[in-house]
């Protein structure tokens, strides 16, 4: 560096130099203030709110898991859908009849607790017990022997007599009391079985259900290695946790002591009856709002030694900067104005491509061929259905009518191939998601029936059955062997790349993110026998926007 480069042997020079960076210190030091206890802030809210956010997923599935023992504990004496075997009911509230045929009751609860597996996959078991706490029969899905006792004189068993017939939570380690121990993660729940018309119980019934899916799912969407859960019922019971929570009472949840290192939320459900508590260490909380502070102290002393360094340069630069701004920012208009143009090209698209297939309607009506002109019409409306919307809603009449446009466009290329739809006409009015059974059709013709057209056949049904919409796609086409079919089933669900076809994994994925995973698209098939694709979406009788 020259000497004539950097001159500051004015006094008034330097008191100005000196003055400056005073100034830009303190500047430097307030930002620096500022803008780490604003990100602090928004962090800290942040955190607390993808926390809230994970509670209350966390509550709804336990809200899941004690309806479903809600239902299964009144399944006995229920007469919904639930119900599988009426006599059960008529046994327990005859003790004569049960004399007569003692080894009946246990079949018919044995095959009543089957039929709840099925639709209930994490139950675990089912105690049965007379009003005085001899047990009566039961049924468990784990390996080992137990050896099961009476109900003992508890004061969980006095709560559960006393609700009446209402739902009672018991702990796991309660459940034990009467030689149920096992090693999985489960919740209990029972209640007395009332007979209304005689106004006396007749049983007791004590079932488990199986929450390790739960407990993983906390354990996959967890924030921070040290954030543990619990729940506890009304009456402030710890009812499960996941491990290392057991130490932490009630009391110190709900009036945390100044010296406590964890920070709890709650929160309840809708009637107050369950509650679901997220422990989070202190110290992960602030970490995680904090770890920029030292990034943003040297961020700030860079500054502070650059300026320092580099303010003898800003006068000979200042120019180039500015010229290099100016381009900087021109090049960067015109990279908005291409992004504009090319987004209203993209809008344009649809229009011209309609525009374009009703021009070749007419030029083939003009030149003599109208069947030509009849597939640019079916076309058309065929994609101005597909293009719009892909989650809206319509009504099963409304998919049928899409089909049925889809299926003449194919008779034109394919005319030997049959294709037959029977939708059940009560279904009609129903309301599904768009554009679920043209791309199976579609699916038989190209990778079915297309080798041998002329016999092709497809039908297509579509029946309300369980409150559910079933829509089944079969064609007689080639077929597939068990080895393939297996591959196709496991690509379906992401577990292979075998296939690179999309259309069954589109409709699968629709299906599930929409509705939920108990709905699926299914698929079987026999080598030159045919394929069947079935669906299984739920029904819905009017418009959710």
């Amino acid at each position: 560096m020259k000497n004539s480069d950097f001159h500051l042997s004015s006094p008034k020079m330097n008191r100005q130099l000196r003055l400056m960076l005073i100034l830009e210190t303190i500047v430097l030091l307030g930002a620096y203030i500022m803008i780490t206890g604003t990100y602090q802030n928004l962090e800290r809210h942040k955190t607390d709110e993808a926390i809230r956010q994970l509670n209350g997923n966390l509550m709804t599935n336990i809200q899941h898991t004690a309806n479903a023992l809600d239902t299964l504990s009144k399944s006995l004496i229920s007469s919904d859908t639930y119900e599988v075997s009426p006599s059960l009911w008529s046994y327990l509230k005859s003790p004569a009849r049960q004399k007569e045929n003692p080894g009946r009751v246990d079949g018919l609860f044995i095959e009543k607790y089957y039929q709840l597996t099925i639709l209930f996959p994490q139950l675990n078991c089912l105690f049965l017990y007379r009003p005085e706490g001899n047990l009566m029969t039961f049924k468990y899905n784990d390996q080992k022997y137990h050896l099961l006792k009476e109900l003992p004189e508890s004061n969980w068993v006095t709560v559960l007599k006393e609700n009446r017939g209402a739902l009672s939570f018991v702990t796991q380690k309660e459940a034990e009391d009467l030689g149920y121990q096992v090693n999985n993660q489960l919740l209990f729940a029972g209640r007395v079985l009332n007979n209304i018309s005689a106004s006396k119980p007749v049983a007791i019934i004590l079932a488990g259900i199986n929450i390790s899916d739960l407990q993983y799912d906390f354990k996959c969407n967890k924030l921070f290695d040290s954030q543990q859960f619990a729940c506890f019922d009304i009456n402030k019971k710890l009812l499960f946790s996941s491990d290392g929570f057991e130490a932490i009472p009630w009391e110190d949840i709900q009036s945390p002591k100044a010296g406590d290192p964890y920070a709890y939320y709650l929160i309840s459900n809708d009637n107050h009856t369950l509650f679901s508590v997220i422990a989070t260490d202190k110290k992960d909380i602030t970490q995680s709002s904090s770890f920029l502070r030292p990034v943003f102290l040297v961020i700030i002393l860079v500054i502070f030694l650059s300026n320092l360094l580099l303010s003898w340069m800003i006068t000979k630069r200042v120019i180039k900067s500015y010229g290099e701004m100016t381009k900087q920012v021109y090049q960067k208009s015109l990279a908005e104005k291409d992004l504009n143009l090319q987004m209203l090209r993209s809008q344009i698209n649809p229009h011209f491509l309609y525009n374009t297939l009703d021009r070749m309607r007419m030029a083939s009506l003009n030149a003599n061929y109208p069947y030509l002109a009849t597939m640019c019409e079916l076309l058309a409306k065929i994609l101005r259905f597909g293009v719009s919307e892909s989650n809206k809603l319509v009504t099963v009449e409304e998919e049928h009518a899409h089909l049925e446009e889809y299926i003449r466009l194919i008779r034109i290329s394919y005319p030997n191939v049959s294709i037959s739809t029977s939708l059940d006409p009560e279904i009609l009015s129903f309301r599904m998601l768009k554009l679920l059974l043209q791309p199976l059709v579609e699916n038989s013709i190209n990778h079915g029936i297309i080798d041998d057209a002329a016999n092709g056949s497809i039908q297509i049904w579509g029946y309300e059955k369980d409150s559910n919409l079933i829509f089944t796609v079969s064609d007689n086409g080639n077929g597939m062997d068990e080895e393939h079919l297996a591959l196709l089933r496991d690509y379906l669900e992401d577990k292979n790349t075998a296939f690179h076809s999309i259309g069954l994994k589109n409709i699968k994925k629709r299906i599930q993110l929409y509705y939920g995973k108990e709905y699926d698209l299914f698929i079987d098939s026999r080598l030159h026998q045919g394929t069947t694709v079935t669906i299984k979406i739920p029904v819905i009788k009017e418009s959710i926007v």
